[in-house]
């Protein structure tokens, strides 16, 4: 083995954009930085990303919130945690595949069943509520104009509410807006979140 140091590696981009330093943050801005830093231990490239924009910033978290933390919702974090993997996964979006997989990791403590749902939700052995709510985020990101009220009543008889089928629906389809976005700008994945909870 080589005794030779290895070239200390440069921080990748967090992006394909070619802006320049973003102007300071705003109080609001800043505060929900701090907040991701806490929580994560980093702050997602996804909003360095778009820092240049600070209502976008702040608009993209003000949704998410609403989507996937309301302390209202019928459905499960695992549950919420499981449809952004699904469709993240649908779409390639690695930063978000990366960061979604670490959160289920932390809540299932399996790594090899996250990986699988990651690779192929219907070869990972999910339960039935857990298999019609990954069929429906997958079609809201393949062919939303195709979902009729079928797929309502697959939810319902998996013993989905009406309200649970209304928040697998604003999950969904927020992560589908956030994958988007991503991917358009070519946001780089945290190297923090694929190394969690493994």
């Amino acid at each position: 083995m080589s005794s030779r140091k290895r070239p200390k590696a440069s921080p990748s981009p967090v992006s394909w954009l070619q802006l320049g330093k973003p102007p300071k943050a705003s109080a609001e801005v800043q505060a929900l930085l701090d907040r991701t830093q806490e929580k994560l231990g980093y702050v997602r490239n996804g909003q360095l990303a778009v820092l240049h924009r600070p209502n976008l910033v702040l608009g993209q978290d003000a949704i998410s919130r609403a989507a996937t933390q309301d302390p209202d919702s019928a459905l499960s974090r695992r549950e919420r945690e499981l449809i952004a993997l699904v469709v993240s996964s649908e779409n390639r979006c690695e930063p978000c595949v990366f960061g979604h997989a670490a959160a289920l990791r932390e809540i299932t403590g399996d790594p090899v069943l996250v990986d699988r749902i990651a690779v192929n939700y219907r070869h990972a052995g999910l339960s039935e509520r857990e298999r019609t709510l990954a069929d429906y985020a997958l079609k809201i990101t393949r062919r939303p104009g195709e979902i009729e009220p079928e797929d309502l009543d697959a939810l319902r008889k998996a013993g989905l509410t009406d309200l649970a089928i209304l928040d697998a629906a604003a999950v969904a389809a927020y992560f589908n807006f956030s994958n988007r976005i991503n991917s358009a700008l070519g946001v780089t994945p945290n190297p923090e979140a694929a190394l969690a909870h493994r």
